[in-house]
């Protein structure tokens, strides 16, 4: 066997064991779902955030990758119209303090239930460099259907 023919057979395994080990998007839902205290409807890449009104107390439930790369996590907060967002947390990110890479808090100074809002995601490396992740709305908690386990 020559060495390029030998490359190419190692290669081939290596692919077909890293593809046999990745999970679909759904797989990987239900896994996450099963280990975490919040049942996530989706995942997105990078973050995922939901954010949920339970009568005056609006909880947010945040996934974020590799969260460790991180500092310092800020959750803001808008009306609909998203013309202006203020701070209402500030999260330092402490190694080993989120294993799962999962980040639930509360704002302790939601605005009022009859007004629609907007929540949103940025998180800050030590070196300064700011991610801007994209706003959600809030859901009702009478609204979700708990996904299965």
């Amino acid at each position: 066997m020559t060495r390029q023919s030998l490359l190419i057979v190692l290669l081939t395994i290596i692919s077909l064991t890293v593809g046999a080990q990745e999970l679909s998007a759904t797989e990987y839902l239900k896994k996450i779902n099963k280990e975490l205290p919040h049942q996530f409807r989706e995942i997105k890449t990078g973050a995922t955030m939901e954010v949920v009104r339970d009568h005056s107390v609006i909880r947010i439930y945040m996934l974020v990758d590799d969260i460790e790369q991180y500092e310092e996590l800020l959750v803001e907060r808008s009306d609909e119209t998203q013309s202006n967002y203020a701070q209402c947390k500030s999260i330092t990110i402490l190694k080993g303090k989120y294993p799962k890479n999962y980040v639930e808090v509360v704002d302790q100074y939601p605005q009022s239930v009859k007004m629609a809002g907007m929540y949103r995601l940025k998180a800050i490396t030590s070196e300064g460099i700011l991610k801007m992740f994209a706003p959600v709305n809030i859901m009702d908690k009478s609204q979700i259907a708990t996904p299965s386990k």
